[in-house]
């Protein structure tokens, strides 16, 4: 049987290491081979420490990606957007998860055995390629992670504005932006390993300064230019 050839060209990455969404011919079908499951609001897809072995795919809704400290803290390590798999490395490796999934709203996934994708990509090697790229991808989210706890509290804060504006910013392109999700204050501090009111703080230090204003919860970037400028400064 001839062999697929795999692909020369990388699929474009995610447009920010806090979001998990993965699209292209090769992500269909690896859905293709999944079952499909429905989740409530707080129903754990998984938690911290089961094994399994299968991984999912996100077709519907929002899921919140967190870890438990050692300490008693969490820590939201990003959140998975439609497309998004979730999972990869302990179907394979067989170890225990390191983070937690719960939907924040409620969603529709595809599950996704481990056997069942190594069957298919004797065929599809590309398929395997694609599970190693997910992979390797939230290597990178993890890194982030680490440099973030390494940064002053205003660059952290500066560069999860930059990346969710480049994910859910709508607006006037150059100009102004709103962002179309609402996170509390709450998520952004864990998302960044702060606490509120540091985190509450940083944001009104934006505020005094132009950048950016609040619409109720909703958080508009008055000032594009200016909050780009701040985050191309963030080493990281």
């Amino acid at each position: 049987m001839a062999r697929r050839q795999l692909p020369v060209d990388v699929p474009t990455p995610t447009v920010s290491p806090f979001l998990l969404a993965e699209p292209g011919a090769v992500s269909r079908r690896i859905e293709a081979l999944g079952t499909p499951r429905s989740l409530r609001v707080g129903e754990h897809l998984y938690r911290q420490g089961d094994t399994a072995s299968s991984f999912h795919v996100l077709v519907r809704g929002r899921i919140r990606v967190h870890v438990l400290r050692p300490d008693g803290t969490e820590r939201v390590i990003s959140w998975a957007e439609p497309g998004a798999g979730l999972g990869e490395g302990v179907c394979f490796d067989g170890g225990p998860h390191p983070v937690t999934a719960t939907p924040v709203v409620p969603c529709e996934v595809l599950s996704v055995g481990r056997d069942t994708l190594i069957e298919a990509a004797r065929d599809d090697p590309e398929l395997l390629v694609e599970v190693v790229r997910r992979v390797a991808h939230k290597q990178r989210v993890l890194h982030l992670h680490v440099c973030l706890d390494g940064l002053p509290a205003r660059d952290r804060v500066v560069l999860l504005l930059g990346h969710l504006v480049a994910a859910y910013g709508e607006g006037a392109p150059g100009a102004s932006a709103r962002l179309r999700v609402r996170p509390p204050v709450d998520e952004l501090a864990l998302m960044v390993g702060l606490t509120r009111v540091t985190t509450s703080r940083e944001l009104s230090r934006l505020v005094a300064e132009g950048v950016l204003s609040k619409d109720g919860r909703s958080i508009v970037v008055r000032d594009l230019p200016s909050l780009r400028r701040r985050v191309d400064a963030v080493a990281v």
